[in-house]
């Protein structure tokens, strides 16, 4: 069986760096290693603009199940997503064998002060909605298998090598 990293956090927590460094270091190890990316998913899936909560939980689902689909073929699998939802991790926990679940946690202020795609700016001046952390309630990982901190104070490699020692 495959191994899934599943990388959440909030919008700008750096799900997207951390998981692409690590998909290049694992890489050259790992031959059948693959990198799925939110960003990246929502277009294969046609999500476009669906953000409300219950979209956002119908997509964690379809990545999820996509995981599972990977892993049970022996194909590791890092996923970056914010897919902030219990039922959605539990199901993880359920059905992928060497399910390995890593949680960025930032402060809101520092989230807020990265805003590199002006979400939470946009939101603030109420030019958008449905932003997780701010109008759409989170459920953050209650018993993730590892938590970085991503405050500033570590870069990203610090962080993969971080990972890397933990795991």
């Amino acid at each position: 069986m495959g191994r899934l990293y599943w990388i959440t956090g909030l919008a700008g927590a750096g799900k997207s760096s951390l998981a692409h460094l690590l998909f290049e270091t694992l890489k050259p190890h790992t031959p059948g290693l693959v990198y799925l990316d939110g960003s990246s998913l929502r277009k294969v899936f046609a999500a476009g603009e669906q953000y409300q909560m219950n979209d956002r939980h119908q997509l964690a689902m379809q990545y999820a199940r996509l995981c599972h689909l990977l892993t049970s073929q022996n194909v590791d699998v890092i996923c970056a997503t914010i897919s902030m939802f219990d039922d959605v991790r539990a199901w993880n926990r359920k059905h992928v064998t060497n399910y390995i679940e890593i949680y960025l946690e930032v402060s809101f202020s520092v989230l807020q002060k990265r805003d590199q795609n002006n979400l939470y700016s946009d939101y603030a001046h109420n030019r958008i909605k449905n932003v997780v952390g701010c109008d759409l309630n989170p459920e953050l990982p209650k018993k993730p298998d590892i938590v970085l901190s991503n405050n500033g104070d570590k870069s990203v490699e610090e962080l993969v090598q971080l990972l890397l020692k933990t795991l």
